[in-house]
């Protein structure tokens, strides 16, 4: 009788040890002594489950990680991990998503995976290769560019360096920002700019250059004031800058009513711009000045004084 019992007793243990393992979860970290390493190709493999295919019993394992070295290797060794199971699939527990898979061959020996990817690690290396000459390739036409026109980037570059001085007050702030930048810029090699860095000070100066001219030219045609140096006083950037505020403020019609009451027509949209902003920049001020000057009787005398210089004007 206590034999029965001590045999009964052995084969639940020896039920319950079989249903554990195969109640064992699929996710669970891959031991160490499976065939498939824990760690190849850049992934975390985690085994799935087994499955009988068209082609014999085989072991679903997905990759998990960043997939950048594993799609790149993919492609440059694509035979050899073929020939080991590695491919890319959907898993259901990935909601449809493309992974990297293996579907491993129980029948074959752990060698077969370790030559895959000893052949996959050698075509990666031989790309690392190639891109590292290509690389090379690259900097040395990109350096020899720079020497062919070194007097003429430099020149631009000392040009940009000038203007940013002399001529702050042309400078919008997103545009002085990149300029400065620029400057900060490393030199292609030794004291030559890079190229690129070169043409883009070139296209902001002209820019720049080109909204000079245009103040320069309203000036001329206007020889009563020269509003470019008026603008250049802070007091006076500050008052010209209330005056547009309070015509705005009198020109609740934008200028559809001619009631001789806040801005005209002509300069009814851009008083209102100034006015919305919280500082003039020197051309801003000369363009506000040239138009409060034309409404400049609606302007209190002691404000006119303060923007003009005269109660009179």
């Amino acid at each position: 009788m206590i034999t029965l019992i001590l045999f009964a007793i052995t084969v639940a243990a020896i039920a319950a040890s079989a249903a554990a393992a195969v109640s064992r979860p699929l996710d669970e970290p891959v031991p160490v002594e499976a065939s498939l390493p824990a760690a190849a190709l850049g992934l975390s493999w985690r085994r799935l489950r087994q499955v009988q295919t068209k082609n014999g019993l085989r072991v679903l394992w997905a990759g998990d990680g960043d997939a950048e070295i594993y799609s790149r290797v993919y492609g440059l060794a694509r035979d050899a991990l073929r020939g080991a199971g590695f491919s890319w699939g959907t898993a259901e527990r990935d909601g449809g998503r493309v992974v990297p898979l293996c579907w491993e061959d129980p029948a074959t020996v752990p060698e077969a995976v370790d030559a895959a990817l000893a052949a996959a690690d050698e075509a990666l290396a031989r790309d690392d290769l190639r891109l590292a000459r290509a690389e090379t390739m690259r900097r040395e036409a990109r350096e020899a560019d720079a020497r062919r026109v070194a007097d003429e980037t430099r020149r631009v570059m000392e040009r940009l360096r000038v203007s940013l001085d002399k001529h702050h007050w042309a400078w919008p702030t997103k545009k002085r920002e990149i300029a400065e930048q620029l400057l900060r810029e490393p030199n292609e090699v030794e004291d030559v700019p890079q190229v690129h860095v070169a043409d883009l000070a070139a296209k902001l100066l002209r820019q720049v250059n080109d909204a000079i001219t245009k103040v320069r030219e309203r000036v001329a045609n206007d020889p009563a004031q020269d509003w470019v140096a008026r603008a250049a006083d802070p007091a006076v950037r500050q008052a010209v800058l209330v005056a547009t505020q309070i015509l705005s403020e009198m020109d609740g019609d934008r200028a559809s009513v001619r009631n001789g009451y806040g801005w005209g027509k002509s300069h009814s949209h851009v008083g209102h711009t100034l006015a919305g902003l919280k500082e003039l920049s020197i051309i801003e001020a000369s363009q506000a000045l040239a138009a409060v000057w034309r409404h400049r009787k609606q302007v209190r005398p002691e404000l006119r004084a303060e923007i003009f210089g005269t109660a009179e004007a």
